[in-house]
């Protein structure tokens, strides 16, 4: 591990980046909704935490999520080609299918992968995206061994508000949303609409034909309070979409013009309890979803997939005060079923339908004592496929008042189960699953120190450290291909640094850096990026009749793999560069432009896709 050369690069960057030079710090009277089984106060967190609101999102476009989360340090994009082609998210050197994502509380991983494809996430009727960083699976079982993301959507923050947004532009780009939220006596609630279409570009780089994609969106949610401290909780998504693509048809490691697309629903669904007896706060939960996934040549069906999730808790609360102490702890039962059928036609060998069971028992324990926290979770899980596991952390902070900063620490375990693909996946002669693999497991630990400066500036700073055993892979050495734990470890280590300022009244500046070092037995690992970077400037007119926003998002050089002939290939560095033009033409209407890669720079993700150069747009806003 080469951690002298990342401490001098990190040590320059807290010198060379001021405090009013950085972003997405959060406030200590903030509610994190996954900061604990129970919602709790940001200065009661002790991981390192970052929120994205609807300001960050429309800088950056909005149109799909994964972009604006370029700005959350630790965070780090790979999109294999344009709009709509598959987009993975890592967390601290993580894998894709590492980070655990939830929408308004119900997960959003795919079953069959255990990862999310954030190309199906939009940013319109997102109301904030909390992040929460380092292993987290004693509080949110598998799947949180980077971290864990919680988008909300409309009506999840009890805002009272309507609005439209209508876009045109670049790319044959034509984008229609609508939501609105409020609150009526007990009841309050949300709804959001959208619609994406572009024409896109040719992702094989080859001139061919542009692979186009659309996608339609609803979402909803709502809260009816039944008396002091009591009250049933929803959510509802849906998603419907179309994504045309190229494949490497003739196995030489770069993309031909297939005229291949696929077509998708996502349906999630969820209901919770909340309600208090015998001096204890008592939830119960249930919640389902289904992803159904159909693939085509042309216009010839080559098969498809459906998966689906059913998950119910309870969960109880006990707090007490022992004199100047304040305690919290908390239980929960869960069970988990996942079912998984493909189809590729009567007779096909690919042809299958399985299924998997998961109980989980568990306790978050949390202490607050004047400018002391402590918090202790431990959790096991009893799977019927594979190892059971138990995993924990521990965490503590404290605040010192008069320097108007804390400091935090927390180490812990998590773990990811096996995938469904990964256990029984089959494609003939391509790929076979592998029934006897074993969760992957991973310990690390982190300290940090959270600054605030005045009112209007702060400033957060973090090292972590992370071992990653029984990573899961597909081995290509044999034919078909794989999955297989492997037998030798990952070694994860970085330092995030994360703030905002304002300037003066009508100027705020923000921004994030990231540097890493992510290895496998010594060797750096594919698309993990050593650095990344995000600045943000956001101005506006004294009037307020005008708004202007900058936004540079730095990917440094990172290392892929050319499947023609399993080499290991270098991928550039990149800034995308955004920016955001509007003008107020009434309290409830604005017309604004906005551009993306506006150095229409060349960016490559994964090895062999195109991207899209610079894009320009205008839209109208109406509504408060």
């Amino acid at each position: 591990m080469r951690l002298k050369p990342l401490l001098r690069r990190s040590c320059a960057a807290i010198f060379l980046l001021s405090p009013s030079a950085l972003a997405q710090s959060v406030d200590d009277d903030t509610i994190i909704v996954i900061g604990g089984r129970i919602p709790a106060l940001a200065e009661d967190v002790t991981s390192a935490t970052s929120l994205v609101d609807e300001d960050d999102i429309a800088l950056r476009g909005g149109l799909t999520l994964a972009d604006t989360l370029r700005s959350v340090p630790g965070m780090a994009v790979s999109r294999s080609g344009a709009t709509g082609g598959l987009t993975d998210l890592r967390v601290r050197g993580s894998e894709a299918n590492h980070v655990l994502v939830l929408m308004d509380g119900i997960e959003a991983s795919v079953p069959l992968t255990g990862g999310y494809d954030f190309a199906h996430a939009p940013g319109f009727g997102v109301e904030r995206v909390e992040v929460l960083r380092g292993e987290q699976s004693a509080l949110w079982g598998s799947d949180a061994i980077g971290g864990v993301i919680n988008i909300r959507t409309a009506g999840s923050t009890g805002e009272e508000r309507a609005q439209g947004r209508f876009e045109a532009g670049s790319f044959g780009t034509l984008f229609a949303g609508v939501s609105a939220s409020g609150r009526q006596g007990r009841f309050s609630g949300g709804v959001s609409a959208s619609h994406l279409q572009t024409d896109g570009i040719d992702v094989s780089g080859l001139g061919g034909e542009k692979d186009a994609y659309q996608r339609f969106f609803v979402s909803g949610t709502g809260t009816a309070r039944l008396a002091e401290g009591e009250s049933i909780q929803w959510a509802a998504r849906f998603a419907d979409f179309e994504s045309e693509f190229d494949s490497d048809s003739d196995f030489n490691g770069l993309l031909d013009n297939t005229n291949q697309h696929s077509a998708g629903q996502q349906f999630a669904a969820g209901a919770q309890l909340t309600f208090r007896r015998f001096g204890l706060r008592h939830d119960l939960a249930l919640n389902t979803s289904r992803d159904e996934l159909a693939n085509f040549t042309g216009a010839a069906f080559t098969g498809e997939t459906a998966a689906s999730r059913w998950q119910a808790f309870y969960q109880p609360t006990f707090n007490w005060q022992t004199g100047s102490i304040g305690h919290q702890l908390t239980g929960l039962v869960e069970f988990e079923r996942e079912e998984f059928e493909s189809f590729a036609g009567a007779g096909a060998g690919s042809n299958q339908s399985r299924q998997t069971g998961n109980t989980a028992a568990a306790f978050d324990y949390r202490l607050v004592r004047g400018p002391l926290r402590v918090s202790a979770s431990i959790r096991q899980d009893w799977n019927d496929r594979f190892d059971d596991a138990a995993t924990w952390r521990l965490g503590t902070a404290w605040h010192f008042e008069r320097l108007g900063g804390h400091v935090r620490a927390s180490v812990g375990e998590g773990v990811k189960n096996p995938g469904i693909y990964e256990l029984f996946g089959f494609f003939p002669g391509v790929f076979t699953g592998n029934p006897g693999l074993t969760p992957e497991r991973s310990r690390g630990w982190e300290i940090g120190w959270d600054q605030g400066f005045g009112p209007d500036a702060r400033l957060s700073i973090t090292w972590f450290e992370a071992n990653l055993e029984d990573e899961i892979f597909t081995d290509f050495s044999v034919s078909p291909a794989t999955a297989r734990n492997r037998a030798t470890g990952s070694h994860r280590a970085g330092l995030e640094l994360d703030g905002e300022a304002d300037i003066t009244g009508q100027l705020s500046i923000s921004g994030s850096a990231t540097f890493l070092q992510s290895e496998e037995n010594g060797v750096p690992e594919l698309r993990r990026p050593e650095f990344t970077g995000s600045l943000a400037l956001n101005w506006q007119s004294a009037d307020g009749r005008w708004q202007a926003g900058f936004a540079a998002d730095h990917t440094g050089v990172q290392l892929d793999t050319d499947f023609g002939s399993f080499s290991t290939v270098t991928l550039p560095a990149y800034t995308l560069l955004s920016a955001r033009l509007a003008w107020q033409l009434s309290p409830a209407a604005q017309i604004y432009l906005r551009g993306t890669n506006l150095s229409d720079e060349e960016r490559v993700d994964v090895f062999g896709y195109a991207s899209e150069g610079r894009g320009l747009f205008v839209g109208l806003r109406l509504g408060r």
